[in-house]
């Protein structure tokens, strides 16, 4: 079985929301029936189980990111509420959960310890076959090499995991909720505490989530939640409304997270604003002027996709059209990019591919810095992410896509103004008809080879190393996504390596730009060079990922990276 890396998924999250009368053990999935299966497929499957124990255990998983996360107050303020009408109480869930956030009556930090708690208690189980797995930490790998690390990680059918932070405001501790008459002041403090566990090990924090956190703002959120996924939760909070770039506080919370001497947290950009990313990047840059041991940290974005084009040609040429409104408060900005073709298929009625140009998603210059910085990017399998819209007429677009919502000031300092944080101012057939699940996967390709084209235009390459060291799948599988057809969830990962051997020249041969690049390599006869594609498959879906926790278990070593990737050179040149 060719093992595979998922740089970001949840798997116990939807048996923490389960209906206690269910009765779910870590041998079981949530899953829904009758009528409330009926409604969760018209949301797009997001409810369903899709990385649970029992999948992974039947799957090729053998190595990733776990994400914790505690629900949102926006998540838990009005749940598959359709037409108007609330038809939360027919989903399998833990209600009690949802209301005391809902009413103000937890804090977000509780309910993340709680589910720390969770893992704690279900680690013994899961250690012991048929699971087999572990939470991975740096004490348990102290003094040993990358190489060696590497050995241990891939010896036996032992499935080996580390850990995440899905939004900052899990550290928050004042009630949940849109109350401000408490502000929380010191999540560094909460940071400093998961810092100093003996039994877990966070690798990673995302700054922000999906909404806004009135009692802790961070930084700037990108919106995320579109039409099809407010059928399932409806709230305000999933839109942009204030803020301009990085707070006081979230700088704070940057610090402690990057400079602990012994267990740095790697910020993860998933989920900021473009402006606000735009703000971290510089930041960290400054931060490692003072402290050159935050140079050798790497940027990463876990589970992303990308909006194909640069954000001087997306700012500068104004792909996209902008609407500013007086809102309940205040003023609000409403962006409408312009639909980006990316590739097609052979598909007569329904061939063009697009991608989804919110700002969410990574625009290239991000793809060379987080390159540039020894990072990785999690390609996202989540339709909506990738750039799916219409399910029945796909390739019929609008010239403009659906709207998104961003922060009035950082619209009109970014969009308006054209300012950067901290600067004046912005400088033939394919021989198949593709089905619908064919479509998905050619999209995953696409921002595949968008990725590795970019990082060869933007970025001079060492001998042995390329953009192909620097991507990796990242599922989000339970994350109450809609996963693209075909890959349901976690245990149809085993065909991955083959629709991507019979998939990837496609996307090489019809993206549309950089033409005079191309992403794999060819033969003098045109075919494509088997055995460097076999590599940049194996590096997608399991080397790299491995190459980064052992990094990660390193402590980031700068010494140990840069032997093992004199090692790595070795040993392609001499294989060559």
């Amino acid at each position: 079985m060719q093992k595979i890396f998922d740089f970001h998924f949840h798997l116990l999250f939807k048996h923490y929301i389960a209906d206690p009368k269910l009765k779910l053990d870590v041998d079981q999935g949530f899953k829904t029936s009758g009528v409330a299966k009926v409604l969760n497929e018209l949301v797009g499957g997001s409810f369903d189980s899709q990385s649970s124990p029992s999948q992974v255990k039947e799957s090729p998983l053998f190595l990733g990111v776990i994400s914790l996360s505690s629900v949102e107050y926006a998540f838990a303020e009005r749940i598959l509420s359709i037409c108007g009408n609330d038809f939360s109480f027919i989903l399998p869930v833990k209600h009690q959960i949802f209301d005391r956030i809902k009413q103000h009556q937890t804090t977000y930090w509780k309910d993340f310890m709680g589910i720390v708690a969770q893992h704690r208690k279900s680690m013994p189980k899961l250690a012991k076959a048929p699971f087999s797995i572990e939470f991975l930490k740096r004490n348990d790998f102290k003094g040993k090499s990358i190489e060696a690390i590497e050995s241990a990680l891939t010896d036996g059918n032992r499935r080996s995991f580390a850990l995440a932070i899905e939004g900052g405001h899990n550290l928050s501790d004042v009630p949940s909720g849109n109350e401000q008459s408490i502000l929380s002041a010191n999540p560094h403090h909460q940071m400093k505490t998961l810092q100093e566990m003996k039994d877990f090990d966070f690798m990673s924090i995302n700054l922000c989530h999906l909404s806004d956190i009135p009692e802790q703002r961070l930084g700037g959120f990108a919106q995320g939640v579109n039409k099809l996924s407010q059928r399932a939760f409806k709230s305000d909070y999933f839109l942009p409304s204030v803020g301009l770039g990085l707070t006081e506080l979230g700088k704070k919370l940057i610090g402690q997270c990057l400079l602990h001497p012994e267990r740095p947290v790697l910020i993860d950009v998933k989920h900021m604003s473009l402006y606000t990313r735009l703000e971290y990047y510089r930041f960290k840059d400054r931060l490692a002027q003072d402290s050159p041991d935050v140079a050798r940290l790497p940027v990463i974005s876990s589970h992303t996709g990308f909006t194909f084009t640069s954000i001087d040609q997306y700012l500068n040429s104004q792909r996209y059209r902008s609407y500013v409104n007086e809102g309940d408060s205040g003023k609000e900005a409403m962006i409408e990019p312009e639909n980006r073709k990316i590739g097609r298929t052979d598909d007569k009625i329904n061939k063009g591919l697009y991608a989804n140009p919110w700002t969410i998603n990574l625009f290239d210059e991000e793809i060379a810095e987080i390159m540039a910085s020894g990072g990785m990017m999690g390609i996202s399998l989540d339709q909506r992410i990738l750039g799916a819209s219409n399910p029945a007429m796909d390739a019929v677009r609008d010239h403009y896509y659906e709207k998104e919502q961003v922060a009035y000031y950082e619209f009109k300092k970014l969009f308006k103004e054209g300012r950067l944080p901290g600067e004046e101012g912005f400088i033939q057939a394919l021989g198949i008809a593709p089905s619908k699940e064919e479509r998905h996967f050619m999209l995953l390709c696409m921002h595949i080879v968008h990725a590795v084209k970019v990082g060869y235009d933007k970025l001079p390459w060492h001998e042995g190393t390329s953009p192909w060291d620097h991507i990796c799948i990242g599922s989000d599988f339970d994350g109450l996504i809609n996963p693209i057809n075909g890959y349901e969830n976690i245990t149809k990962m085993g065909k991955l390596g083959k629709d991507l051997r019979h998939y990837l020249p496609l996307a090489d041969k019809f993206h549309l730009y950089d033409k005079d690049l191309t992403a794999l390599r060819y033969n003098e006869d045109g075919s494509v060079n088997e055995d460097f594609l076999n590599t940049a498959i194996e590096k997608f879906t399991y080397r790299n990922g491995l190459r980064f926790i052992a990094r990660y278990l390193t402590n980031w070593s700068e010494k140990e990276w840069e032997t093992a990737k004199k090692n790595a050179t070795s040993a392609e040149a001499h294989s060559s």
